[in-house]
């Protein structure tokens, strides 16, 4: 297999390791949202699922930066002058500071709130945490979808 095949079906592996931890982690997530206030022992079970769906994510960065590569030097980096490129490089960085500034410290924050003692403020606080995590959700599956369109039609 040459490198533009291998790097392509890696690539391919990626997105949808990142789609598929993405879409895992917003249904288990949902889940937990349904066992709020009343079950919170339940909803601490699923919140410690939900968070092996960051594998997923992990892996299929890491996929995605080292296939990326591959296929870089497959087109001997001749593509990193053309608009779609440019767009979907500027999307990743989008989709990488949609995680570091709003899912992750949404999730760590409701990791604390969920490991703690629950009282009637954290009730406020868990709303606010769905609202902020839902965020991220609908963020990142737009991301995924636009980089999924530039890499079908990769407009000039």
């Amino acid at each position: 297999m040459n490198l533009f095949s291998s790097g392509l079906v890696l690539h391919i592996i990626g997105i949808a390791l990142i789609s598929g931890g993405t879409l895992g982690h917003f249904i288990t997530l949902r889940q937990l949202w349904g066992y709020l206030p009343g079950e919170h022992q339940k909803a601490t079970v699923v919140f410690k699922v939900s968070s092996a769906y960051d594998w997923f994510l992990r892996i299929g960065g890491l996929l995605l930066f080292a296939s990326g590569f591959m296929l870089l030097r497959a087109y001997q980096f001749g593509v990193t002058k053309q608009f779609w490129f440019e767009f979907k490089m500027g999307l990743i960085v989008l989709m990488v500071l949609n995680i570091i500034l709003v899912g992750a410290p949404g999730v760590k924050k409701l990791q604390s709130l969920l490991f703690a003692q629950t009282t009637a403020t954290d009730m406020l606080q868990y709303t606010a945490l769905k609202k902020r995590i839902g965020i991220f959700h609908v963020g990142q599956f737009l991301i995924l979808l636009l980089i999924f369109i530039l890499g079908v039609f990769k407009f000039q």
